[in-house]
């Protein structure tokens, strides 16, 4: 049986993939990414999730697969974010 593509994976599973220190220094540059702009991070970071969920159709599987990893972070933050306001 072959491995399922990369877009196949929903974004726990592609978090899972990561070790904790990973998904942490992710996290943290995520966070360093976004901290000195205006702009209300929650939506900015789901925007540019979705344009490397979009772009990693194009890139070859290793490269899509960290980008799905990249995007599927940036989500987890955001909603973190975003029910943190609420």
């Amino acid at each position: 049986m072959s491995q399922p593509a990369p877009e196949d994976y929903s974004d726990e599973e592609l978090l899972a993939m990561l070790k904790p220190a990973q998904l942490a220094e992710l996290d943290r540059q995520i966070g360093d990414m976004f901290g000195a702009e205006g702009v209300d991070k929650a939506e900015a970071l789901l925007a540019m999730a979705n344009v490397y969920g979009m772009r990693a159709a194009e890139r070859d599987e290793t490269s899509a697969l960290a980008m799905l990893q990249l995007a599927a972070a940036m989500r987890r933050r955001a909603e973190l974010m975003l029910a943190a306001r609420n």
